[in-house]
C-alpha cells in the first residue's frame, strides 16, 4: 500500500506546476486555433482575438474542447486554454477550471480543487451576469465536500488567489495593491 503524499509536498508541487504554466512560452490565440484545426470552425474565437480580447478567446476555445463543439472532445486541452486565461485574471476561465475538476473531466472529480478555483473566481469578481450561477456552483461543490473538508479547500483557494495576484498583478476593477489589501483583510476574518 502506498503512503499518501504529505500536504506540504502537494502544495509545493501545485505551486511549481502553476509557475510552469505562467513561465511557459505562450502561442497566440490565432496559433492555438490554427493548431487545433478549428480556425474555420470558430468564427467567434477569431473575431474576439481580432478585437484584442485574447483572454475571452482562450476561454471560448477551452469551452469548445471541453464540450467537443466542432472538434474532438479534449478536456486536457480545454484545461490548458482555461488555465492560460485564468492565470491572467480572467474569472470566467477560473470558474471553468473549477467546473472541469467538479465534473471529473481530468479522470476523477476533485471537489477541493473545484471549490478552490470557483472561490478564487468569486474573489476576483465574476461578471455580474454570472454571479448567481457561480455562487450556486460554489454551494453545490461545497455540499459535495462537506463541512470538514471546506477549510482545506479555502486554504487552497487562498494559495491560488495569492499566486494569481502576484503573477498577473491584476484584479478586475481594482488596482493590484488594493486587491491584495482587500484579499488579506478578507482572509484575516476567516
Amino acid at each position: 500500500m502506498c503512503d499518501p503524499i504529505p500536504k506540504s509536498r502537494f502544495f509545493i508541487c501545485s505551486i511549481a506546476l502553476m509557475s510552469l504554466c505562467i513561465l511557459a512560452p505562450r502561442p497566440s490565440v490565432a496559433e492555438c486555433a490554427r493548431e487545433s484545426r478549428g480556425a474555420a470552425l470558430f468564427p467567434q474565437v477569431r473575431q474576439k482575438a481580432a478585437d484584442g480580447d485574447e483572454l475571452s478567446s482562450l476561454n471560448l476555445l477551452g469551452i469548445r474542447y471541453a464540450k467537443g463543439q466542432g472538434v474532438k472532445r479534449n478536456p486536457g486541452l480545454a484545461m490548458r486554454f482555461f488555465l492560460r486565461s485564468a492565470i491572467q485574471g480572467y474569472t470566467p476561465a477560473m470558474a471553468n477550471v473549477g467546473t472541469l475538476y467538479e465534473i471529473g473531466a481530468m479522470r476523477h472529480s476533485d471537489f477541493r480543487r473545484a471549490y478552490a478555483w470557483v472561490r478564487a473566481a468569486l474573489r476576483f469578481g465574476v461578471p455580474e451576469e454570472d454571479q448567481d450561477q457561480t455562487v450556486l456552483k460554489l454551494w453545490m461543490i461545497a455540499a459535495q465536500l462537506g463541512p470538514d473538508r471546506i477549510a482545506g479547500a479555502e486554504r487552497l483557494a487562498n494559495v491560488i488567489t495569492t499566486r494569481l495576484l502576484e503573477s498577473c498583478q491584476c484584479s478586475p476593477g481594482r488596482e493590484p495593491e488594493q486587491a491584495l489589501t482587500a484579499f488579506y483583510e478578507a482572509a484575516s476574518q476567516l
